[in-house]
């Protein structure tokens, strides 16, 4: 099935005005980005999507056709509709696009290629997750220490990209109209939000992880070394931890609850760490992994924590489903912080496994 026929809901979420985050992404990107008054209620969702665009310093040119194969596994026609629009401006044709797309399905592409975007596929799924075997692949085709992890955290990038947008179900129709349009080249002699940025500069390289890291999810963020997106991971995950939305135990349940589901240990272990300084003793940290529920959490994480569970793996429309009905119960900025949360929960807990085996 064509990702444009898959069923997806309006959005769940209220548009705001935010005039400073409107300034601060004008700032960034060149204009505001048509999806900005969606994430006004909760800033550092959108201050990640506008960073995590920044420059790569080992697999720049494998970024696009990673960003589209990811997407399109994930069934997220926003961000899939996007890269396509991003290609059909850079001058390539729908029958290109196809044929690309056609040619990784066969692995009639190069090997360097191929198999980074099977590598960038398993941290994306993780089920199974990257192994020792995947790694030394791209290993003997030359791929770099630095190089393997940047792709795992590329491909966990796209994770979080493809995660908020398809659980806010972001409206897609204008950008599968313009990505289908037969005059969509035309579109590069305008600054439409990233658009006029991507194609007319550089992206901006921030500077490097502090080797003193010691927020939460350091060990992880100290791993990724220099690379350019770990300092934005760094900042993404503080800017999480300050927003006042949801308490810090709730976002730590949260991770829990994905790491637990990725079965992923050291992720497991660091949210654990995290729920122990809000005063949660482990063993009622095992009921509550267990069973998602307990009298101890209070109404919200009852609701809450069974969602984000749901995020690991889902269907776009029935993940949406369950997003509209915790809509109910929850404020416009909670709901955004509880997906931007997971959505943040799931990269991290992806690139995480990929590291654990390197």
């Amino acid at each position: 099935m064509a990702l444009e026929n898959i069923e997806w809901l309006d959005p769940l979420v209220d548009r705001g005005r935010n005039r400073d985050l409107e300034k601060y992404a004008k700032r960034v990107s060149g204009s505001v980005p048509p999806h900005v008054p969606y994430l006004a209620a909760c800033p550092w969702i959108l201050r990640a999507d506008l960073h995590f665009d920044t420059a790569m310093a080992e697999i720049q040119d494998l970024a696009d056709n990673i960003y589209l194969v990811v997407s399109r596994d994930n069934s997220c026609r926003w961000c899939y509709g996007a890269s396509r629009l991003l290609l059909r401006v850079a001058g390539m044709s729908n029958a290109q696009i196809e044929k690309v797309e056609e040619d990784v399905e066969l692995s009639r592409v190069e090997p360097r290629l191929r198999d980074a975007l099977e590598f960038a596929r398993r941290v994306s799924r993780s089920n199974p997750a990257p192994d020792r075997e995947s790694i030394q692949v791209l290993r003997d085709l030359g791929f770099s220490e630095a190089a393997i992890k940047e792709l795992a955290l590329f491909a966990a990038v796209v994770v979080f990209h493809n995660r908020f947008a398809t659980l806010l179900a972001l409206p897609v129709s204008t950008t599968e109209r313009l990505a289908s349009s037969p005059f969509a080249r035309l579109l590069r002699f305008f600054p439409w939000g990233k658009l006029g940025t991507v194609l007319r500069a550089q992206p901006r390289v921030t500077a490097a992880a502090a080797a003193d890291d010691e927020g939460p999810f350091a060990d992880l963020t100290r791993a990724l070394g220099d690379l350019p997106h770990a300092r934005v991971l760094r900042d993404t995950l503080d800017g999480a931890w300050a927003s006042p939305i949801l308490p810090a135990r709730t976002r730590a349940l949260i991770f829990a609850v994905i790491a637990r589901g990725l079965e992923n240990g050291p992720a497991e272990a660091e949210a654990r760490r995290l729920l122990a300084e809000e005063g949660l003793e482990f063993p009622l940290v095992d009921d509550i992994l267990a069973n998602l529920a307990s009298p101890e959490l209070d109404a919200r994480e009852s609701r809450i924590l069974p969602y984000v569970r749901e995020t690991i793996w889902y269907q776009p429309a029935p993940v949406q489903r369950r997003g509209k009905a915790l809509r109910e119960v929850l404020t416009n900025a909670e709901l955004l912080d509880t997906v931007g949360t997971a959505a943040l929960a799931n990269m991290v807990g992806r690139v995480s496994l990929a590291l654990e085996v390197m």
